[in-house]
């Protein structure tokens, strides 16, 4: 039986502790942006204030704010492989299902990771200065 006394003590409930940092996948070499249709990102310019870009459009000035995922390829992969071909892992480091991470967080899971690994490959990843 493994001990329980860590337990309570390092969880973390701070800033952005409601987003993912990132996930588990069944599928080899899938993400969940690989499913995204248009990323929606700030047009401060334009009246509606938001536009829609397909990945190849992506520019690393963009800031990206939201994405829209293609429902029937999710709906394929669900199909297959199930409501847990994605765990998506919380700031306490514990895994949820999309929908139990919907439930929990009130947000789309798949989604924000989806974003936060476009932003980072956008950037060019690591560190910057």
């Amino acid at each position: 039986m493994v001990d329980k006394w860590l337990d309570g003590i390092c969880n973390y409930d701070g800033p952005a502790a409601d987003l993912p940092t990132g996930g588990y996948c069944k599928i080899p070499n899938w993400a969940p942006e690989k499913v995204a249709r248009f990323w929606i990102v700030m047009d401060a310019e334009s009246d509606e204030g938001v536009k829609e870009k397909k990945t190849l459009e992506l520019s690393k000035d963009d800031i990206i704010i939201g994405v829209r995922m293609n429902p029937k390829t999710l709906a394929a992969i669900l199909k297959t492989y199930g409501a847990d071909f994605y765990k998506i892992r919380d700031a306490n480091g514990a895994l949820h299902t999309p929908s139990e991470w919907e439930a929990k967080y009130r947000s789309n899971g798949l989604g924000l990771v989806a974003l936060r690994n476009m932003r980072r490959k956008i950037s060019g990843g690591g560190i910057h200065f």
